[in-house]
């Protein structure tokens, strides 16, 4: 049989303890307040409509391929080249108007830095870094 306290004794409460459960409302309405995703502000803009679409014939450009190796061996098209100085000197002589980029995977990433910079040095926007599968061997 359950024992109620004598009424003019006073003790505990009948009523159980909130405090706890209030702890644990805060912390669940903390975690929703920071895990909630704020909508993406963007700015809306009116591009041009063309009449018509470019025809294959005006994106018709030769690409050079630039290839460096886990070695840090540079080819330019196809030929390679000594150091990067021979090829700084190349590309100065005759700048490609579209270049391709082939690395290997383990190539210093410094060379290629300074390869970038002497693109844009020479003004050669048109530059693709070609990406290869992770399955395929390269030869």
């Amino acid at each position: 049989m359950i024992r109620l306290p004598q009424a003019g004794v006073p003790s505990a409460s009948l009523l159980p303890d909130l405090t706890p459960l209030l702890d644990v409302i805060f912390i669940v309405l903390v975690f929703f307040l920071l895990t909630a995703q704020q909508p993406l502000l963007e700015l809306p803009l009116d591009l041009p409509k063309s009449a018509s679409a470019p025809s294959a014939a005006e994106h018709t450009v030769e690409r050079t391929v630039i290839m460096l190796d886990e070695h840090g061996a540079w080819r330019f098209a196809g030929q390679p080249q000594a150091d990067f100085n021979t090829l700084r000197a190349v590309l100065e002589q005759q700048p490609p108007d579209a270049v391709d980029l082939a690395l290997h995977q383990q190539a210093p990433l410094e060379q290629f830095l300074q390869l970038l910079a002497v693109l844009q040095t020479l003004g050669i926007d048109d530059t693709q870094i070609l990406m290869e599968a992770q399955g395929e061997n390269a030869h």
